[in-house]
């Protein structure tokens, strides 16, 4: 059973690698996902050929003569493999991999592959008691060739790997492709723990002529774990994004029911700014549609806004309003600005909301009797706003909680309350106009 769990990290990585390079042929991936996949299916596939159940079954199935033949084969695949690591690098395009062709290394690799092969057939090696054995000094001579250069190509394909994208990751800010290119740096790492680990196995047939035929557990761990971290860096596009996706839905989520107060004042005073035709508060919202609803009620709030524009209270008002909120307050820093910007916006929709139920227009010239007014008319929004927040649903909704929050919790809207009954009385001696909710039709 224990022979058999070495086949698991050799079949995940063949499959992964497989999946990933079906769905790079039709879609448009990362530069180097190609390479990467193509890296872990040799990888896994060496993976098997050096696993100790392989190596049994060998013995069993070939000649006296080919038993170490599998040896040779899984050097082989993790060379390949390994050659497929440095093209992912030079697929990337970094600077500092241009001076090599990507041509010249696969050259460069079947040259030492082909020679490499050479002196393990010429070493007449056979296996014994699951150990690859170098029969006389010259056998032993040929493995140790044979090691040699497995080791200094292992070295140079992970050096010419891991440079260029660690110096890449100081040139790229922070995204998707940063957390990919130190992941797959960091399996670069371990593959170089891999591969002077084989320094064992080199000492072993200088010094006794005997190596271990297959991969030893440590081997196996190393070997396993540099695949799980360049398969992480290959897609770390989309497994962020799926990491992401609960934060992103509670985020929308809080947002959403932070601007409950908000929403619900400005919909009483204009119901025609709702986008259902059946409005109800939700209490919970689908992962899928709740960045979607979230964006809505924003539009909602924003629309409440224009609704109640002709009837905002005027600008020192709402100003007052702040002022009172803070008091005496000198000394502030930005965050306390900000906060005062929202309470004074606060004040001054809650102001906007008292003159539309009392239906009269404060701060403006009287209508025509055709209904229309002149002169620019106040926004509810008006007054100090130390940062006007736009552009982005994430800058806007993060705004407009700070808003629903002051005018939930602040008594900075009840003085305003008091005051605009009494100014609505003042102004430019307007009768009152009939009591009819704003909003927008359909």
């Amino acid at each position: 059973m224990g022979d058999l769990l070495a086949y698991l990290p050799a079949a995940a990585a063949m499959a992964v690698g497989w999946y990933e390079l079906r769905l790079a042929r039709r879609r448009r991936f990362a530069p180097g996902t190609r390479q990467l996949c193509l890296f872990g299916v040799c990888m896994g596939a060496a993976m098997a050929v050096l696993a100790p159940a392989t190596v049994t079954a060998a013995g069993h199935v070939l000649p006296a003569t080919a038993e170490a033949w599998p040896h040779l084969a899984g050097r082989e695949l993790e060379m390949a493999a390994l050659a497929w690591l440095a093209l992912a690098a030079m697929a990337l395009d970094l600077p500092d991999a241009r001076h090599i062709p990507p041509r010249w290394h696969v050259r460069v690799t079947v040259a030492v592959c082909a020679v490499a092969a050479v002196c393990f057939l010429a070493s007449g090696a056979v296996v014994e008691e699951g150990e690859v054995v170098a029969p006389g000094a010259s056998g032993r001579a040929g493995l140790v060739a044979f090691d040699v250069l497995f080791t200094l190509y292992s070295l140079w394909s992970l050096t010419l790997f891991a440079l260029p994208v660690h110096a890449q990751i100081r040139r790229s800010g922070p995204g998707p492709f940063r957390t990919g290119l130190r992941l797959v740096t960091a399996s670069a790492c371990v593959g170089g723990l891999w591969a002077l680990w084989g320094v064992a196995g080199l000492e072993n047939m200088a010094r006794t002529g005997r190596q271990g035929a297959g991969t030893d557990p440590v081997a196996m761990v190393l070997a396993a774990s540099c695949l799980v971290l360049a398969c992480l860096g290959a897609t770390a596009a989309w497994w962020r994004g799926a990491l992401s996706a609960p934060a992103r839905w509670m985020r929308a989520y809080r947002r959403y029911r932070a601007l409950e107060p908000l929403w619900s004042a400005l919909h009483a005073a204009a119901p025609g700014i709702a986008l259902r035709t059946r409005t109800r508060r939700l209490s919970w919202l689908p992962p899928r549609s709740a960045e979607f609803a979230l964006y809505r009620r924003v539009i909602e709030i924003r629309d409440g806004y224009l609704a109640l524009r002709p009837y905002a209270a005027p600008r020192d008002t709402a100003a007052g309003a702040g002022m009172a909120a803070e008091g005496d307050d000198v000394g502030m820093g930005v965050e306390a600005e900000v906060v005062r910007a929202a309470e004074t916006e606060a004040a001054a929709v809650a102001a906007a909301i008292v003159a539309a139920s009392s239906g009269v227009r404060p701060g403006g010239p009287d209508p025509d009797p055709a209904g229309n007014t002149s002169g620019p008319a106040s926004s509810p929004a008006s007054g100090p706003a130390v940062r006007p927040v736009r552009g982005t649903l994430e800058a806007e909704a993060a705004w407009l909680v700070r808003v629903a929050d002051a005018f939930a919790r602040s008594t900075a809207e009840r003085p305003v309350r008091a005051r605009v009954p009494a100014e609505l009385q003042l102004s430019r001696g307007r009768e009152r106009a009939p009591a009819s909710a704003p909003g927008r039709k359909g």
